[in-house]
């Protein structure tokens, strides 16, 4: 058992757990806007732990992804599909904040968009995700 095969599976764990987080999440900004006023203040507790659950385990993925880059610098050389994973990491990170904007916005004073818009913003992390694994895999370019 080598360093870099195991902080690959803790990676892929902390990556595991995040995007749990990320796909959930939302949907329970849909359950929030369709519930009732005393059904939401339980949403937003679970809405409120989930995203600290999420957000450590996305702090250990950046964490783990740096330490495989550094244990494996080449990978950098490795071709465009890795700079697109990042790519696409970083807008799940901005994502992740994004969530964070609207838990506030539950809490205080309601969120302006509506049940369509959160149904069509709880896909983004599954394809993104989806994206993400191909690459991984395919290496396309």
């Amino acid at each position: 058992m080598d360093t870099y095969s195991v902080v690959l599976a803790f990676h892929v764990i902390s990556i595991a757990t995040w995007m749990i987080m990320l796909v959930y999440l939302p949907k329970l900004f849909v359950y929030h806007i369709t519930a009732t006023h005393d059904a939401q203040a339980q949403i937003a507790v679970q809405e409120s732990s989930l995203y600290k659950v999420g957000t450590i385990a996305m702090i250990l993925s950046i964490k783990f992804g740096l330490i495989l880059l550094y244990l494996n610098p080449y990978l950098l050389k490795s071709g465009g599909w890795l700079h697109l994973k990042l790519t696409l990491a970083a807008c799940m990170v901005v994502y992740h904040f994004t969530c964070k904007k609207f838990i506030t916005q539950f809490t205080k004073e309601g969120v302006s968009q509506n049940l369509l818009f959160f149904r069509v913003f709880r896909v983004i992390p599954e394809i993104t995700t989806a994206l993400i694994i191909l690459l991984t895999i395919i290496k396309p370019f």
